[in-house]
């Protein structure tokens, strides 16, 4: 799927054929602590400007995940990279779609959102 095609893209709550053993809902994630690092660390094919997205996001709060998408980014070496982003609200009230390996996986529940 190119990345401007959204239609794989499955909002939650709606029934997918291609999906059909799989139910969705909500879920929580967290801004990963030290970002740039960890981009550095695990998954230097994202570009660094996403370290700069991160930092929209407050350290500690869960933020639900409203749906997710399959992305194919093409890394500085020009390969390819299977992805995923998630649909998150922002603090000003926006919603974005950001790389899943911003966050970490924070459960089912709010918790401090």
């Amino acid at each position: 799927m190119n990345i401007s095609d959204s239609s794989e893209l499955i909002p939650t709550g709606v029934y997918s054929t291609k999906m059909s053993n799989m139910t969705n809902g909500i879920f929580y994630v967290t801004v990963r602590d030290d970002y740039e690092q960890a981009r550095l660390d695990y998954f230097p094919y994202i570009a660094s400007a996403y370290t700069a997205i991160a930092k929209n996001f407050s350290k500690g709060k869960a933020y639900p995940v409203l749906s997710v998408k399959h992305a194919t980014l093409i890394a500085d070496d020009e390969k390819n990279v299977e992805t995923s982003q998630f649909l998150v609200p922002t603090e000003n009230g926006n919603f974005i779609w950001v790389q899943s390996e911003i966050f970490l996986y924070a459960g089912l529940e709010p918790g401090n959102s």
